[in-house]
C-alpha cells in the first residue's frame, strides 16, 4: 500500500494531466453532441416552416422568407441528400413560384458542387 502511495506522488503531475485531457475530451464530445442535436433541431425547424401553412394558420408564409429559408438550407451540409430531395419536390409543387424556383435551382447547384469547388470560391470570394 505505501509502495502504491508512493508512486501516485511520484506520477501525480502526469495523473493530473490526464485527468485534464480526459476531462477535455469529454467536453469535447458533449459540446458536439449538444451542436448536433440544435442543428437537427434548427433544420427541422426551417423545413417545417417553410412547407407547412398549418404551424402558423393565422399567417401565409412570405414568399421572401420561403427564399431565404432555401438559401440557409445550404449551411446544413449533412443534410445535403435529403435537401436535394426535398427541393426538387418543392420546385414541382411551387413550379407558379419562379423565385422560389429560381433560389431552389441555385441551392441544387450550390449543393451538388464539390466541396473543394465551394471552399474555392468561398476562399476568392466568387
Amino acid at each position: 500500500m505505501k509502495h502504491l502511495i508512493e508512486q501516485l506522488n511520484n506520477y501525480s503531475g502526469a495523473i493530473g494531466i490526464i485527468i485534464t485531457f480526459i476531462s477535455g475530451i469529454w467536453a469535447l464530445l458533449k459540446l458536439r453532441e449538444y451542436l448536433k442535436d440544435k442543428r437537427f433541431k434548427t433544420y427541422h425547424e426551417l423545413i417545417d416552416e417553410m412547407v407547412n401553412e398549418t404551424r402558423n394558420p393565422d399567417r401565409v408564409i412570405k414568399l421572401d422568407r420561403q427564399v431565404a429559408i432555401i438559401f440557409e438550407l445550404r449551411n446544413f451540409t449533412s443534410y445535403y441528400p435529403v435537401t436535394r430531395r426535398i427541393l426538387t419536390d418543392l420546385k414541382i409543387a411551387w413550379e407558379n413560384q419562379p423565385r422560389a424556383i429560381t433560389e431552389i435551382d441555385l441551392t441544387l447547384d450550390f449543393i451538388s458542387r464539390n466541396w473543394f469547388i465551394r471552399m474555392y470560391r468561398k476562399l476568392l470570394k466568387i
